[in-house]
């Protein structure tokens, strides 16, 4: 009877882990969406799909504001910044300013696949 009810579990959690990325994006709004994507002069679009994000790297200005628009084009998918205050998931934006120029790891912060340990990117700040 125990190992019916770990293998039902595991089962349960494996399926969870899938369909993250794999969901469909009508299901994944209905979850919550953040605020649409903002226009401004100085900004930096992440589009996220299955496995991977639009660019390798991303570059902005130490000391000036900047918006971050984020999408996920396919799956489900959200990102953090390691070091900053960013957690945006499906879709959303964030204005900020870093003041410390180097380089931040973009990551994906939701756990959706096979692949998801490779959703990573990089903020340049100069």
């Amino acid at each position: 009877m125990k190992k019916t009810w770990g293998l039902l579990i595991s089962a349960v959690a494996i399926s969870a882990m899938l369909a993250g990325c794999g969901g469909d994006k009508k299901e994944a709004a209905a979850g919550g969406e953040q605020a649409p994507a903002a226009a401004t002069e100085n900004a930096i679009n992440i589009e996220a799909s299955n496995w991977k994000f639009n660019q390798e790297s991303f570059e902005v200005k130490a000391g000036e504001p900047f918006t971050i628009n984020f999408k996920s084009t396919e799956g489900f998918h959200g990102i953090g910044i390691e070091g900053l205050d960013v957690d945006i998931q499906n879709e959303g934006s964030k204005t900020m300013t870093i003041d410390k120029a180097g380089e931040y790891k973009i990551f994906c912060n939701v756990i959706c696949g096979p692949d998801h340990g490779k959703m990573i990117a990089k903020l340049v700040v100069k």
